[in-house]
């Protein structure tokens, strides 16, 4: 298996396996899916959201997958204090402007300022913290343990190995904190969070490095 920095070539590629990794995720279900009335416009949407996210990530190298042959079994976006983020400009050049429409129709913005505030929860290091903004599995491979796999031997030695002492993300589902708990995490927040009238569970989990 190989742990390397994606490349934007791969963007389209994996932005279709991010969409359907989360396709039926809580945290897109529960509230800006609400605004769509057909399943298909809404994953259109998913892989537009993440066209941009992952095109703007990667040129800031904070994305990595880990592949085994030709086959990618994992994405993951890594961020931290030091890492610079990319600026309005950027994600305009990343595909941002195709996100337009649902910034006036599905009130995208507002998503995203409630996501981004949930970002923040566990991180209550930054100098030395490092986040896991994403982590999705090829939707082929799960069940494999390779979303364990790509934290225990891949995501942890490369935090550690560039200072990290703590790593932090959040969710959204009892079955994804179990998950992580078996992998020693613990939880440091639980929360709702609140979408145009609806709303959905949130947990902010830590694992301290040693």
């Amino acid at each position: 298996m190989n742990f390397r920095l994606a490349v934007q070539p791969e963007v389209k590629y994996l932005s279709q396996l991010v969409a359907d990794a989360f396709k039926d995720y809580d945290l897109y279900q529960q509230t800006i899916g609400q605004t769509f009335k057909q399943a298909a416009d809404f994953h259109q949407f998913l892989k537009r959201l993440h066209d941009v996210h992952l095109a703007a990530s990667i040129a800031k190298n904070k994305v990595f997958v880990l592949e085994d042959g030709q086959q990618i079994l994992s994405v993951v976006v890594l961020d931290n204090e030091r890492m610079p983020s990319a600026n309005m400009w950027q994600y305009i050049q990343a595909g941002g402007w195709q996100l337009v429409p649902y910034f006036i129709g599905n009130q995208l913005g507002k998503f995203l300022t409630m996501l981004d505030k949930a970002e923040k929860l566990p991180q209550q290091k930054p100098q030395t913290n490092w986040h896991v903004n994403l982590l999705a599995v090829n939707p082929v491979h799960q069940g494999q343990k390779i979303g364990s796999r790509t934290l225990e031997a891949f995501v942890i030695p490369y935090a550690k190995a560039h200072g990290a002492k703590t790593l932090s993300l959040i969710t959204n589902t009892p079955r994804n904190v179990s998950f992580y708990q078996k992998n020693q995490f613990q939880v440091v927040d639980e929360r709702m969070l609140y979408f145009n009238g609806s709303q959905v569970s949130n947990w902010s989990l830590v694992r301290t490095l040693t």
